[in-house]
C-alpha cells in the first residue's frame, strides 16, 4: 500500500448543512459539512504554489492518493503529501496542528471531542465517499460448506467476544478448529465501526488474546495466510484469496455479500461513511478547500467509485 503521494486539487468554499454531535462550550468542536461539489476553480494563484499533509485512515488512504495524484497532474506546482496510520493518528495530527487534513473512516470519539476543545479546534467533517466493512474467513473455514457463510450481527460479536472457540460450535458444517481472531489496533476507524455495530449492541468485548494488526493490508494478509481465522476489512481491501461472510441484521433478515451494490443500496448490515476533516472551514482559495472540492467534484468522485467505494455526490 503506498503511504506517500502528492496531489494538486480543484475546489470551492464549502457550505455547512449539519450541526455537531459533541457537547459543546462556546464553539463548537464538531461539525458535518455536507456541502456538494463545486464548479470548477477560478483562476486565482496563490494555491497554486502551497503544500498541504494529509494524514489519517487506511481505508481512506487509496482515495486521497488517487485523488492527490490526479490533481498534482492538474496543478504540478502544489504539493500534497498523504499518509496513513489510522483515523486516531489523522484526528491527533490535526488537533495538534502537524497535518491539514486529516482522513478518518469514522467520527471522532468524546476523548478526541475533548482534546479538540482544549485546543480551541473545530472538527469539520467532509463526507466524501461510503464504504462497507467485509468480514473475511481464512478459505479453510467454509471447505465444508455448499454455500456462503452467513452470520447475523450478533453471531460475529460471539466469535470476536470469544463467546464460541471452535468453529464448529458456531454453524454445523464448520471445522472442529480453534477460531483464530484478528482486529485492528484501537485508534482504528474500521475497528470502531465493527465494534458499534457487532460489539457493543450485544454488550461483547473483544477478546483476550486476540491478534492485533495495524492496517487493512496487513489484517487481509494475516487472514490469507493464517487457516481457522477470522478479521475484517473495509470494502476495498477484498481479495480473492479469503472468503466473505454474508451478514444479517438478525435472525429471521436476509443475509448479504460485501458487495458494492449491496453497499450502496443501504442493504448491507456494515457501511460507514467516510471523511477527510479539517480544523474549521478551510480558507477559501486555499489548497486545502481546492484539494476537498476536488475530492467532492465530479472527476474526484469517479476515483472515489475507481479505488472500490461508493460516491456520495453525482459524478456527471
Amino acid at each position: 500500500m503506498r503511504e506517500h503521494a502528492k496531489t494538486l486539487a480543484l475546489s470551492a468554499s464549502m457550505l455547512i448543512a449539519g450541526l455537531l454531535i459533541g457537547t459543546l462550550v462556546l464553539a463548537p468542536t464538531l461539525l458535518l459539512n455536507q456541502g456538494t461539489a463545486q464548479q470548477p476553480f477560478p483562476q486565482d494563484s496563490a494555491w497554486r504554489y502551497q503544500s498541504i499533509r494529509v494524514v489519517g485512515s487506511t481505508t481512506v488512504l487509496p482515495i486521497a492518493n488517487a485523488c492527490a495524484i490526479r490533481f498534482m497532474e492538474l496543478y504540478d506546482t502544489t504539493s500534497i503529501t498523504v499518509e496513513g496510520g489510522g483515523s486516531g493518528r489523522g484526528y491527533s495530527e490535526l488537533i495538534g496542528g502537524l497535518c491539514d487534513i486529516a482522513c478518518a473512516s469514522r467520527k471522532p470519539k468524546q476523548s478526541e471531542l475533548d482534546a479538540a476543545r482544549q485546543k480551541g479546534v473545530t472538527l469539520i467533517l467532509h463526507e466524501i465517499a461510503i464504504d462497507g466493512i467485509a468480514i473475511i474467513v481464512n478459505p479453510s473455514v467454509t471447505e465444508g460448506l455448499s454455500g456462503s457463510l452467513n452470520l447475523t450481527l450478533e453471531e460475529i460479536g460471539k466469535i470476536f467476544a470469544g463467546v464460541y472457540s471452535k468453529w464448529s460450535e458456531v454453524k454445523e458444517g464448520l471445522p472442529n478448529e480453534e477460531i483464530k481472531v484478528f482486529v485492528r489496533e484501537p485508534g482504528s476507524g474500521t475497528r470502531a465501526t465493527f465494534e458499534e455495530f457487532c460489539m457493543k449492541p450485544f454488550g461483547f468485548e473483544v477478546k483476550t488474546g486476540a491478534a492485533q494488526v495495524p492496517s487493512n493490508p496487513a489484517m487481509r494478509q494475516s487472514v490469507e495466510q493464517t487457516p481457522y481465522s477470522i478479521g475484517y476489512v473495509g470494502l476495498g481491501f477484498v481479495s480473492n484469496n479469503v472468503e466473505v461472510v454474508h451478514v444479517a441484521r438478525e435472525n429471521g433478515q436476509p443475509f448479504y455479500a460485501p458487495t458494492y451494490e449491496n453497499v450502496k443500496e443501504g442493504i448491507y448490515p456494515l457501511s460507514r461513511y467516510l471523511y477527510m476533516v479539517t480544523n474549521g472551514i478551510p480558507e477559501s482559495s486555499s489548497l486545502t478547500d481546492r484539494f476537498i472540492d476536488f475530492v467532492k467534484s465530479p472527476e474526484g468522485q469517479k476515483l472515489v467509485e475507481q479505488c472500490g467505494y461508493i460516491a456520495v455526490y453525482p459524478k456527471e
